[in-house]
């Protein structure tokens, strides 16, 4: 379960076993949009004890756009050109130029999500799949 003040519209959240975006959030219920494979988007209603955060993988991040950098050991998400937006260490945590943890150990997508829009003002691109296989 998700508490209700963590959740944003336009959090992607797992009910069942698919991805889902928030698109309301109430203290008990939250509505979630869901895209079909024919392109239909579905909207359906959740208790908060129904909807499960999406644990944060390598997988993940890189349907977010993020790419690993072997040489330099860290995730970094690259906006247009060559300026880095964003960077996370194996461990999940957000770090600065220097390496040195800003935040530690983020645990799911709707956690990074949050701290990408208060930081950056804008929305994390998602490339989401219906179904995910942990």
């Amino acid at each position: 379960m998700i508490p209700a003040f963590e959740l944003r519209i336009g959090d992607y959240v797992l009910v069942g076993e698919n991805i889902e975006e928030i698109s309301t959030v109430t203290r008990i219920n939250a509505s979630t949009v869901r895209s079909t494979k024919d392109g239909e988007q579905i909207t359906t209603q959740h208790s908060l004890e129904q909807i499960q955060p999406v644990l944060l993988t390598d997988d993940i991040l890189k349907q977010c756009g993020f790419v690993f950098h072997h040489y330099f050991k860290f995730w970094q998400l690259v906006s247009t050109g060559i300026r880095s937006e964003m960077n996370i260490s194996p461990d999940y945590e957000v770090i600065d130029f220097m390496r040195k943890p800003i935040l530690k150990k983020l645990v799911s997508l709707h956690q990074l999500q949050n701290i990408y829009s208060m930081l950056k003002g804008r929305e994390l691109q998602f490339e989401g799949a219906v179904a995910l296989n942990y």
